[in-house]
């Protein structure tokens, strides 16, 4: 996908320590991989989102519930979120954004 996509700036990283500048992503993607809350709301610019994805739902080894994704974003950085769910098979995903 990264090959593919047409975005000019993409990094592939270690979560904990993004070498992005704080503000500066208009989206993160986390896909089948655990969380680190602050490092994501350090990054993502004012409007930006999050794509939370489980390709194996409830099953997948890093499953975390969406309302506990919220929760973690918001304690974070002391901001409400908002989310949109989505299931197909037995995946899930979620686009997060700062309400």
């Amino acid at each position: 996908m990264l090959r593919r996509a047409r975005a000019r700036w993409r990094v592939v990283a270690d979560a904990s320590r993004l070498p992005v500048a704080e503000g500066s992503a208009t989206a993160v993607v986390i896909g089948d991989a655990p969380l680190f809350a602050g490092e994501v709301t350090r990054v993502l610019a004012d409007g930006g989102v999050v794509v939370w994805s489980n390709a194996l739902g409830a099953d997948a080894p890093h499953h975390v519930p969406v309302d506990t994704v919220v929760r973690a974003l918001a304690d974070a950085d002391g901001r409400e979120w908002d989310a949109v769910t989505a299931e197909a098979g037995w995946g899930l995903w979620a686009v997060l954004r700062r309400a």
